[in-house]
């Protein structure tokens, strides 16, 4: 599903200098690193938002992206946010359930906390499905007995998908079956 070969990304300097990383379909695979050494720059050429410089990147199928700051938009509540997604509202609150987000479905994102707008965001890309799951730092902001309900809860959902994890954490990597660090 997913191809990265020999690629090579610059901006003002080089990020990525003939790189291929190996993504297992049906796998977890945590991108791990310090800032600055092009783990956000993967996922935004994985998702085709950057064209490589060089190289062949290619994600066939569904991809769904959760982004390091929440995208939610201001004017709708949680459950608005995560219903934009799928067609189905039960669909929609089970996400929110998932990411034990349920109790802010009627809340708009300046009324939540970064954890909450993170706990949506993951709703919504629980929501969306996909076959490939970007995920940037998805659980940075949530506090250490959130973030293990969430991960708990969202697990099966990853396991079913080719998910792409870019983290600083040891901890957030241990659940990956693959760790690439950048």
């Amino acid at each position: 599903m997913i191809v990265f070969e020999n690629v090579t990304k610059a901006y003002d300097g080089t990020v990525l200098d003939n790189v291929t990383l190996n993504f297992e379909d049906g796998k977890i695979t945590a991108l791990l690193g310090v800032s600055g050494r092009g783990k956000t720059t993967v996922l935004r050429l994985l998702s085709g938002l950057e064209k490589a410089d060089g190289g062949k990147v290619k994600a066939s199928g569904k991809v769904g992206y959760l982004f390091q700051e929440h995208r939610l938009l201001p004017s709708l509540t949680a459950f608005e946010n995560v219903r934009l997604v799928t067609d189905s509202d039960e669909d929609a609150k089970r996400a929110l359930d998932l990411c034990a987000a349920a109790s802010l479905s009627d809340k708009k994102p300046d009324e939540m906390s970064g954890g909450e707008r993170q706990r949506v965001a993951l709703a919504r890309l629980a929501a969306f499905g996909g076959d490939i799951w970007l995920m940037d730092e998805p659980f940075s902001a949530l506090d250490k007995d959130t973030k293990e309900t969430v991960v708990k809860n969202l697990m099966p959902l990853m396991r079913a998908k080719t998910v792409v994890l870019v983290t600083h954490s040891d901890e957030e990597a241990a659940f990956a079956d693959n760790i690439i660090r950048l």
